[in-house]
């Protein structure tokens, strides 16, 4: 059995039932034309809004489906099963495709659910903590004058309901530069718990002595919040050059196993002007049967 690529194909087969779910909202908009052609215009305002309602908790159960399937996705792609394993995740993801069929999208993210559950088994120490864990992270550099080396200021706070475990942190440093150090082991942070990191940071190319780095024109600073799997990105630039800054590309650090549809663009920034941004960012699937 290749269960990977037949996982893959029932997990798309999943995603793409969305439109089943509209058959009863069909019904009401035909029963609104309906009354409406009759002149019952209470009767078919009754019917509009029956509507709206229920494409409102499809929305809500859609997008739950999605995250569900995108979790169950990585977790699979991080987590060595075996094969009695792999069977439990083919029937209840061909139970989820049933549900989805008849249109019960939420009973089909509640299957999708009960395999994340199953496969964790309760214990996330070892899984991704951006997919199982609620939290606050803060990033910010500073730049001392003189020299070209920079401070990146890292700060994690705890605001979920249980202790996070102890885990390694590789600070999330731009391609083309280096960190002092390369990693951190982190404690155990209980609830509430408030912890600040320091790392010194250098660029491995070099600027002509007339020339200013982006870095110390442009202040940056990005918060994550993290739910569960759903993250939500802060991000504040402001221009600290003495000119307007135009066409900036704004690309947060993204944490692994997440992927972003598009990054800000900002056209133009006078001086001290700050631009504050927040994008959501989305798990991802992957190419999914091929590793």
């Amino acid at each position: 059995m290749n269960a990977s690529e037949e996982l893959d194909s029932l997990v798309r087969d999943v995603v793409q039932q969305d439109s089943n779910s509209l058959a009863a909202t069909e019904i009401d908009i035909m029963e609104a034309k309906k009354f409406l052609s009759l002149h019952k215009l209470r009767q078919a305002k009754s019917s509009v809004r029956k509507a709206e309602k229920a494409l409102v908790t499809l929305e809500e159960d859609v997008l739950y489906l999605r995250r569900s399937i995108a979790m169950l996705h990585r977790l699979l792609k991080e987590k060595k099963i075996d094969r009695i394993e792999a069977e439990n995740i083919l029937l209840g993801l061909r139970k989820a495709t049933s549900a989805a069929e008849i249109g019960d999208v939420g009973q089909a993210a509640t299957e999708i659910e009960f395999l994340v559950d199953d496969l964790i088994g309760g214990n996330t120490s070892t899984l991704n903590p951006f997919f199982f864990r609620h939290f606050w992270l803060g990033v910010d550099t500073r730049w001392p004058a003189g020299g070209d080396a920079g401070v990146l200021l890292i700060r994690l706070i705890n605001d979920g309901p249980i202790a996070m475990p102890a885990m390694r942190l590789s600070p999330p440093v731009p391609e083309g530069w280096s960190s002092i150090p390369s990693s951190v082991d982190l404690p155990i942070i209980a609830p509430g718990g408030n912890l600040p990191l320091r790392f010194d940071i250098k660029s491995e190319g070099r600027y002509g002595a007339d020339e200013i780095p982006l870095s110390r024109k442009l202040a940056v600073s990005t918060a994550y919040e993290m739910r569960s799997g759903e993250i939500m990105v802060t991000i504040r630039a402001q221009n600290r050059s003495m000119e307007p800054l135009s066409d900036i590309l704004l690309t947060p650090w993204l944490p692994p196993g997440y992927t972003t549809a598009q990054v800000p663009f900002v056209e133009r920034l006078t001086p001290d002007e700050v631009a504050v941004i927040r994008m959501p960012l989305s798990i991802d699937m992957g190419t999914g049967g091929s590793s």
